[in-house]
């Protein structure tokens, strides 16, 4: 099959999250099963100092043209690569307007945020360059709300063009929360017919609701994982949109995300000071002391180094984990912690380092070196999210060997299996149900005490790292849900 990605990230080009990790590797993954797989993604600022640092120079595809759709144009240039690590092909939609911005999805200058018609344009030049590339895909597989009208462009005429005469459409909703919504009057800038400004279409509730439209209009729709597809299904974490996912539940599939096996692999990761395996876990407890040496915090011999590693916002729980950190560590336990986002966990994680020095180490920001060596240094990582449709640090965690207490939600539930007492064999981690600090608590301090029974906690690693995370399993899942596509 010919398919062909959009979106709005790919890792490690541009990304700010799950969306980019899924469509740097998927490809990939789908590419090694003998597919022919085609990648478009914008040529942000972000990812041109990416091939500038890397010494990647893309080509130009097509020059610059307009790209006109209904009382709208713009200039877009197609430039060409290859993922990286592969040869996938790889087209960049340019277009400094809307894209050589100081964050991927910063506003403008003025501050106007103009999402929709930045998106929108990328779509049409995704639609535009393959056209003039003669790309005739047999799948096309959006992502997320920012490629969400790509299926109702298909069926609202698109279909007329050869080069998509047979293709058929998959999906994906990364973050159900994310649904790219806006004000009535800005339907104008989809450049779609008037009869599609209705409730069983773009219309939601007298919005625009992009993500509502791709999954009314895609043949097949996917989410990152099967719990999360049963939890979007419910009016609690519908986002607005579960009467409409119920009803087509037919069409709904979880798939769990995989992660890159090879740059997460801790028997040969670069960036430890020591690598292991499961069967040689002294290497571990080497690049634990190297990480609490860079901490400036002591090493003390049956002290657990408890670990986040987040983005810092509402949705990883840390009003949870924030009110309780200070407890924790008088119980005998350290914290790294590493993360930028929302200025209040930021402060709150401050305040807990100041007022515990000698236990609780924060960098704000990201460094990716750095994060690699947390997991390998670390011994559990505490994930208390409040919401997480796939989740992929406890997958990261578990082939470290470093064991999640998780929140069970989302796809924590389909990776993370809580540890009971009873259960050994196949246990990985320790979990909590409810959404309150005193859950967390308790399962962190469950934790804390297993961590000193050295068989229980050494099982409990070995059961993490077993799993298999690589994007194999997943891509022949997301072969299936293709095939039913066409099959419509």
């Amino acid at each position: 099959m010919r398919v062909l990605f959009a979106t709005a990230e790919v890792a490690p080009i541009a990304k700010t999250g799950g969306l980019g990790d899924v469509c740097g590797s998927l490809p990939k993954a789908l590419a090694a099963l003998g597919h022919e797989v085609i990648v478009f993604m914008p040529y942000y600022r972000q990812a041109r100092e990416w091939f500038e640092a890397n010494g990647v120079v893309p080509e130009v595809a097509v020059p610059t043209t307009q790209v006109i759709w209904a009382n709208w144009s713009a200039e877009s240039t197609v430039l060409t690569t290859t993922l990286p690590g592969s040869d996938v092909p790889l087209y960049l939609i340019a277009n400094d307007f809307f894209f050589d911005r100081r964050q991927i999805y910063a506003t403008r200058d003025d501050g106007f945020d103009d999402f929709l018609l930045r998106y929108t344009f990328f779509c049409r030049a995704v639609i535009n360059g393959c056209s003039t590339l003669g790309i005739a895909p047999d799948i096309l597989h959006a992502h997320d709300w920012h490629t969400a009208l790509m299926p109702v462009y298909l069926d609202s005429g698109l279909r007329g063009n050869p080069a998509f005469r047979a293709t058929r459409s998959v999906y994906t909703i990364h973050n159900l929360n994310y649904q790219g919504v806006a004000a009535a009057n800005a339907f104008s800038i989809t450049g779609l017919h008037s009869r599609y400004w209705r409730p069983d279409a773009v219309e939601h509730w007298g919005q625009v609701n992009p993500m509502k439209a791709g999954i009314l209009f895609a043949d097949q729709v996917t989410t990152v994982s099967p719990n999360y597809a049963r939890e979007i299904q419910t009016p609690v974490l519908g986002a607005g949109l579960d009467g409409i996912l119920r009803s087509l539940s037919f069409k709904l599939t979880g798939i769990l995300n995989g992660i890159d096996v090879e740059e997460w692999n801790p028997e040969s990761d670069e960036h430890l000071r020591s690598t292991y395996s499961a069967e040689r876990l002294a290497g571990k407890n080497l690049s634990k002391r190297a990480l609490l040496r860079e901490a400036k915090l002591a090493y003390r011999a049956r002290t657990p180094l408890m670990a986040v590693v987040s983005r810092m916002a509402d949705q990883k729980g840390f009003q949870l984990l924030i009110p309780i950190l200070t407890r924790l560590l008088r119980l005998g336990a350290q914290a790294v912690v590493l993360g930028s986002g929302e200025a209040a966990i930021e402060d709150g994680f401050r305040a807990a380092e100041a007022e515990n020095p000698k236990s609780c180490r924060v960098w704000i920001g990201f460094d990716n070196a750095l994060a690699h060596r947390i997991y390998g240094g670390a011994d559990f990582l505490l994930m208390p999210s409040m919401y997480e449709p796939c989740g992929l640090n406890q997958m990261y965690a578990l082939r470290y060997g470093t064991v999640p207490v998780v929140r069970l939600t989302g796809g924590l539930v389909d990776t993370v299996h809580p540890f009971d007492g009873s259960n050994g064999d196949v246990a990985n981690g320790f979990g909590f149900a409810a959404p309150s600090s005193d859950e967390l608590f308790a399962a962190t301090w469950l934790a804390i005490l297993n961590y000193r029974d050295a068989k229980t906690w050494k099982q409990l690693q070995r059961n993490g790292m077993a799993v298999d995370f690589s994007w194999d399993r997943s891509a022949h899942e997301y072969e299936d849900v293709y095939e039913r596509a066409r099959t419509i």
